[in-house]
Parts: C-alpha cells; sequence; structure tokens
C-alpha cells in the first residue's frame, strides 16, 4: 500500500513539474529618474523590446520623481525582491553609489543608463554619448556665430550633479575655446524652462544680447524661446537644443516651426538596453561601455528627419498593438493548459486522499487509546504546574488588595497601585486560561468584545462630544487627544496631563480618527501598534483630512530605529518619542508644538476680504526656517472658509451652523478648526471680515454708511458705527472725513 500511494505521489509531481516548466522568465527592474517626453519615449521602447527576443522577459519599470533617496530605497527594495538584473538612471551622482554597492554585493548585474554614478560598481553602462553631443552643438553654434557680428555665444547649463549635464558641458566648452573670435559664456542653471527663461530674460534686460543659445534640453530651449519671443527679438537669438524627439510640441517640429535653430537627437533604444542586459544574464559576451551616438537636426535635413522619425513612430505603435494581442492569445492558451495539468494532478491528488484518509481511519482507533493515556499525564502535569504557579500569585495579589482596601493611599498613588492590581488580576486569568484548556472562553470574549465595540466607540464620542463643547463655552483648557490600546498607558498619560490639558481618550486608531473629528483637539498624542488601525495609518489620514490636518501629532512608542522613526515622520508625524519615555520631555514637546501651532493663525490675519490675504508681522519677527509649514489643507480649508463668508456676508441672519453646513462641519468642528487656525471663533472672525469689507468700501466707494453697513450684513448701521469704532478707533463718518 505504501509503494503504491508513493507512486500516485511522484505522479502527481511529474505532471505539475510539467505544468510549471517553461523558458526561464527574466525579471528586470527599470529604475528611472524623473519623468518628461524623452523618458516616456523610453519606457514605451523598453516595454515593447521585452517582446522582441526569444527569451521571456517581464519589463517593470518605477520612478523617483528626482527624490535620490527615494530612489535608494527602491535599487535596496528591488535587489532584495528577486529581480535579475537592475537597469538604473542615477538621480544624481554620489547619492546612489553606496545603493549600488550593496547591489553588486548581492550578485544583481546593474546597467547604468542616460547618466553615471560616482562609482565602479555597475556591470555596463549604455547611453548617448554627451560629450559628444556637446562637441557637435558647439560646431554648430560657432558655424551660426559666425554669421554675426558680434558672435556672442551663451550655454545655459543644467546641474552639474548629473552626468549628462556635466558631459554636454564639457564637450561643449572644450569645442568652442577653439573658436577665440567668439565670446563665450557659461551660465549654470538646471533642466527647469522656467528657470531657463529667466536667465535669458535677465540679459536681454541687461543688453547682453546672445546670437546663439545653447541650453541642454529642448524643454529648456523652449524656455529661452519663449524669453526671447517676450523681448521681440525672433530671429536675432539662435537657440539651439538636446533631444530631437518626434512628435506635437517637441524639437524637431520646433526646428520645423523655426522657433529652434537647431535640435541634437538624443538616442534611447530601449532594445538595445533589453539586448545588453540579456548578454549579461546569459553570460554572453558584452561592452562595459556602450555609447550611443546621436546627430545635429538643422533648417536644412530637419523635413526628412520629421518624416522618418514619424514613420517609425507608427511602426511601433502597430508593432506594440501586435504584440499586446499575441500575448494574449499566449495567455489564454497557457491558462487553458494549466487548467488542464491541474485538473489532473487534482484527480490524482483525491486518489492518493481516499488512500490516505482510509489508512488514518485503522490508526484512530489506537491513537484513540494512546490519546486517552496522554490525558492522564497532562492532567498531572499541570495539576503539579497550577501548585507551583498559583501560590506565588496568591502572595503577590493579597497584599496588594489589602493596600488598597486600606485608605492610607490617595490620588496617583492608589491609581498607579490600581494598575500593578489590574496586571496582577489579568496574570492571574491567562494562567487559570492555560491551566485549564479555557481556550472557549477567550473567542467567547472576543465575540463579546466585538459585539460591543460600536456602542462603546459611539458613547466615548457622545461624552467627548459634551466634554469639548462645554470647553467651547468656558474657555478653559486646551484639549489633547491620547490612542492607545493598553488603557493603563491611557491612565498613566492622563494623570501627567489632566492638570495642564482637557484629555480626550480612544482605543484605537480608527476610534481615535473619529473622535478627531468630531472634536478637533489641540494636539494628539498616539501610539504606533495597535488593532483595528495602526497609529501610522491614523496620523497619515490626519493630515490628509482637511478638519484635522493641522493638528500636531507625537508618535509616542516601543518601536525606536532610524528606520521607524523615519517611517513615522514620513507619514506625518510632528514629534516621534520612544518608550519608555521622559514624562518632562514629552510635556516641553506637547507645549512646543502647540505654541509653535498658534504661530499658524497669520492665515487670517491682516487678510483684505475682496484680496489677497496679507503677511502678517509674524513673517517679519522670525526667520523662516523656524517657522511651521502652512498645511496646503489648511490652506484649502482658510480659502473655503473666507469664500463662504463672502458668499453670505450681506446676510444679517447668518448663523454658524448654516455656515458650518454649507462646508461640511458640525458647528463643533467649524469652531475647533477655525480657533486652531485664526485664534477667533466663527462669529468674531465674521464680524471681523465685515469690519474689513465696510473699510474697505468706505475708501473706496461713495456709498453711504447706511448702504454699506447692510451690504456687509450689519442689522442696522448703529451696530455697524459702534463696532466700527472698536475695531478701528475712530467712526466711520470720521475716516471717511480724512
Amino acid at each position: 500500500m505504501r509503494r503504491t500511494t508513493l507512486y500516485l505521489i511522484l505522479l502527481a509531481a511529474v505532471l505539475l513539474t510539467a505544468s510549471c516548466s517553461s523558458q526561464h522568465s527574466y525579471r528586470i527592474g527599470v529604475l528611472q529618474c524623473s519623468e518628461g517626453n524623452w523618458r516616456s519615449k523610453l519606457n514605451n521602447e523598453l516595454l515593447a523590446a521585452q517582446h522582441l527576443y526569444e527569451q521571456h522577459v517581464e519589463v517593470s519599470i518605477f520612478n523617483c520623481h528626482d527624490i535620490s533617496a527615494v530612489q535608494v530605497r527602491q535599487i535596496d527594495s528591488l535587489a532584495a525582491a528577486d529581480y535579475d538584473l537592475l537597469v538604473v538612471a542615477p538621480n544624481e551622482y554620489g547619492e546612489v553609489a553606496d545603493a549600488l554597492k550593496r547591489t553588486r554585493q548581492k550578485g544583481v548585474p546593474v546597467i547604468l543608463f542616460d547618466r553615471k554614478a560616482e562609482t565602479d560598481d555597475y556591470t555596463a553602462f549604455i547611453g548617448g554619448d554627451n560629450v559628444a553631443v556637446g562637441r557637435q552643438a558647439a560646431s554648430y553654434a560657432a558655424a551660426l556665430a559666425a554669421q554675426t557680428d558680434d558672435r556672442r555665444v551663451l550655454e545655459i547649463a543644467a546641474l552639474q550633479t548629473t552626468s549628462p549635464a556635466a558631459d554636454r558641458h564639457k564637450g561643449f566648452e572644450a569645442t568652442i575655446r577653439q573658436h577665440p573670435e567668439i565670446n563665450y559664456t557659461c551660465i549654470l542653471g538646471d533642466w527647469d524652462d522656467h528657470h531657463t527663461g529667466d536667465i535669458v530674460a535677465k540679459e536681454l534686460k541687461a543688453g547682453r544680447r546672445p546670437d546663439v543659445v545653447f541650453c541642454h534640453s529642448d524643454f529648456m530651449a523652449m524656455g529661452a524661446y519663449r524669453a526671447v519671443k517676450a523681448a521681440k527679438m525672433e530671429g536675432q537669438v539662435k537657440i539651439i537644443g538636446v533631444d530631437g524627439l518626434p512628435g506635437p510640441g517637441e524639437g524637431i517640429e520646433a526646428v520645423q516651426q523655426g522657433r529652434l535653430a537647431g535640435t541634437c537627437i538624443y538616442p534611447t533604444h530601449g532594445e538595445k538596453i533589453i539586448r545588453l542586459a540579456l548578454d549579461i544574464l546569459e553570460g554572453k559576451p558584452y561592452k562595459r561601455e556602450n555609447y550611443l551616438n546621436g546627430m545635429m537636426i538643422t533648417p536644412d535635413n530637419v523635413d526628412m528627419i520629421a518624416l522618418y522619425s514619424q514613420e517609425l513612430m507608427e511602426q511601433g505603435e502597430e508593432l506594440i498593438t501586435i504584440q499586446d494581442k499575441l500575448e494574449a492569445y499566449f495567455g489564454l492558451y497557457n491558462t487553458q493548459h494549466r487548467v488542464l495539468i491541474a485538473s489532473l494532478v487534482s484527480i490524482v491528488l483525491l486518489i492518493v486522499g481516499l488512500l490516505m484518509t482510509w489508512r488514518a481511519a485503522k490508526q484512530i482507533s489506537r491513537a484513540h487509546r494512546r490519546q486517552k493515556q496522554l490525558n492522564e499525564e497532562q492532567t498531572r502535569f499541570y495539576t503539579n504546574a497550577s501548585h507551583q504557579l498559583k501560590p506565588p500569585l496568591t502572595l503577590i495579589a493579597g497584599p496588594v488588595k489589602e493596600l488598597l482596601n486600606g485608605d492610607r493611599l490617595k490620588g496617583d498613588d492608589r491609581g498607579l497601585l490600581e494598575v500593578v492590581g489590574r496586571n496582577i488580576e489579568q496574570l492571574e486569568s491567562v494562567t487559570s486560561s492555560v491551566l485549564n484548556f479555557r481556550k472557549e472562553m477567550n473567542a467567547m470574549v472576543s465575540d463579546e468584545t466585538a459585539a460591543q465595540q460600536e456602542p462603546v466607540t459611539e458613547t466615548t464620542i457622545q461624552e467627548a462630544r459634551l466634554a469639548v463643547m462645554k470647553q467651547e463655552d468656558t474657555e478653559e483648557l486646551p484639549s489633547i487627544l491620547v490612542v492607545d490600546d493598553n488603557a493603563d498607558i491611557r491612565y498613566y498619560l492622563r494623570t501627567l496631563l489632566s492638570d495642564r490639558f482637557y484629555v480626550l481618550e480612544a482605543a484605537d486608531g480608527q476610534l481615535g480618527l473619529k473622535i478627531a473629528r468630531e472634536m478637533v483637539p489641540d494636539i494628539v498624542v498616539s501610539d504606533v501598534m495597535m488593532p483595528v488601525m495602526d497609529g501610522l495609518e491614523f496620523c497619515q489620514r490626519l493630515k490628509e483630512d482637511t478638519v484635522t490636518s493641522h493638528i500636531p501629532v507625537i508618535l509616542l512608542t516601543a518601536r525606536d530605529t532610524e528606520a521607524q522613526q523615519m517611517e513615522g515622520y514620513e507619514h506625518g508625524a510632528d514629534a516621534y518619542l520612544t518608550k519608555p519615555f521622559n514624562a518632562d520631555l514629552l510635556i516641553a514637546r506637547i507645549y512646543n508644538l502647540v505654541k509653535s501651532r498658534q504661530q499658524l493663525r497669520y492665515l487670517f490675519e491682516g487678510g483684505e476680504v475682496d484680496g489677497g490675504l496679507k503677511e502678517p508681522s509674524i513673517i517679519q519677527q522670525n526667520e523662516p526656517s523656524t517657522l511651521p509649514k502652512r498645511s496646503s489643507q489648511d490652506k484649502l480649508f482658510a480659502d473655503a472658509v473666507k469664500e463662504a463668508i463672502l458668499k453670505n456676508m450681506a446676510n444679517p441672519n447668518l448663523k454658524m451652523d448654516e455656515l458650518g453646513e454649507e462646508l461640511g462641519l458640525s458647528r463643533v468642528q467649524l469652531y475647533r478648526k477655525v480657533k486652531a487656525l485664526t485664534g477667533l471663533s466663527p462669529v468674531e472672525l465674521l464680524r471681523q471680515m465685515r469690519l474689513q469689507r465696510g473699510h474697505t468700501l468706505l475708501q473706496t466707494t461713495t456709498k453711504t454708511v447706511n448702504e454699506i453697513a447692510y451690504e456687509v450684513g450689519f442689522g442696522t448701521p448703529g451696530y455697524f458705527s459702534k463696532c466700527f469704532k472698536q475695531q478701528y478707533g475712530k467712526y466711520p463718518m470720521e475716516m471717511r472725513a480724512e
């Protein structure tokens, strides 16, 4: 019987292996440094090239969007994710060097394309010869300049921390210096078209009009063209770019239309990158340095190149369509093949299962007898363990209960001892459950907890809402929300903070988020590792919500590595403290954050209701680096409040509930958010904006005081004049008379 079972299992294994055996698939990860039309063209070529060769290739493309730290994390992540080879365009020279070294040490080949890095830890390089690009552009610029009187040539170089920019400048400068009759100037810029345009505009305004301008990309060149066009100097300044892409708005079209005097084709050739990768992976000979040649496009050859490029683009699009259809067909075939093999394997395994079940039935009776004997032995073991564990627990729990039953301990001392008592009870409960096999009791507790969670949540929010509404009326203490799944930790923090703050509590991030949106506390202290919703997600969702985006968040957790702290800050935390923590340090951090958030109140201070908001005096009194950053969510909220008030300003019966409803907020949310950002209640803010509007109308129109009072929403002109005198120190007629 055993031999028959073994044969069936071997047969199933053979069938399963046959279904999975196929040509080796290579996973290639491509890490782009930025976006742009040139890189989009290259990406399309890479995706199309994965179908060109006999080998099965899977290409995945990632982008760090010009952030070197992100690219470093991407390289490390892909190197650890079983990718066979990485193709990397380094964002900057030195930032990714260590990551490339770690990748090579793991045995993962690395191809650098387009750009190089400050390291030799790469397998091969492929990309355009940027030194040659610079030389071609310089030769053409010299020919153009020879046709002018001043022969002024200006090079606007991109970021020299990238190898294409450095090499293009090197080639251009070396060649242009061979023409001593040319007045050559180089200005360092970046890859941005607006910055390039600003440089050209400044040169033209200063009277330093160049005859030829060389920019390191067509994108930069179009920025230079716009500046020349704005100065009405088209035709007097010749502009040369780099990339030479086909299509609307690209370099080839710009040369055809006369906006650029020329552009140098910077080749992509995604298919050559994939071919080089396959040669490396299959151990075939390859060159370590692979330079792709470009050519200069001028008005003389642009029409021919444009026609040729258009034909190539159309053929490429048709090829991609055909490849997609073939891939879909082969995918359907492979799916059907796998289903057939899986069915055969399932039948074999079912037969094996039936045989094993029959054998197991024969062994059950023997196991029954053995299990009875084991149960008796386990009973004796747990009985002895009970005698060893319960007496010490009793000796600990007894004295603690005696102390709690007495009246000698007061206040926080009693509270701390109660924490000890509750943890002793928990330890006794766990010990009893283990010793008595009470697994079913744990399930019952879980069900009961789940059933009661929603009512507890609603009760907590109702209590918090009433408390904060009371605080709203009395203006007593600022509020703080403590989010932690450990009730004793919440009790300890409440003990520390209750004499300085009104303390709200939540046992997990989901409940904390709901309370934060309802109550809008002044600050939040949260744990990270919690059920339902952890502290990282809770923090991120707070910062993304318009109602709560301004609230400072302190993460208080046992996670203490630098990577974990960085993760906390990336999710929006304002401060990060590790357990065990110093109580004085926590309180100091809380006060500093509350104080810094008060500086954000300049969102409304000094604003003109019908114009742009003025910057308040706080900008002049503090260095910019010491001020908290204004959240985009806070700015959106400020604009929304301002728009709603302006829309309803003329309504003298406007209620705060109506204003909150228009903004999608409750009265409590509106009050807390506006108070936090402006230092004023919504009613005070409405009155102040009405007075500001009235002040503007007095100075800019001939309307009477009565007309202005009604227009800005005051029920009576007399009340308007009274409030105006309190705000500006003069009655409206006195100010108009001046």
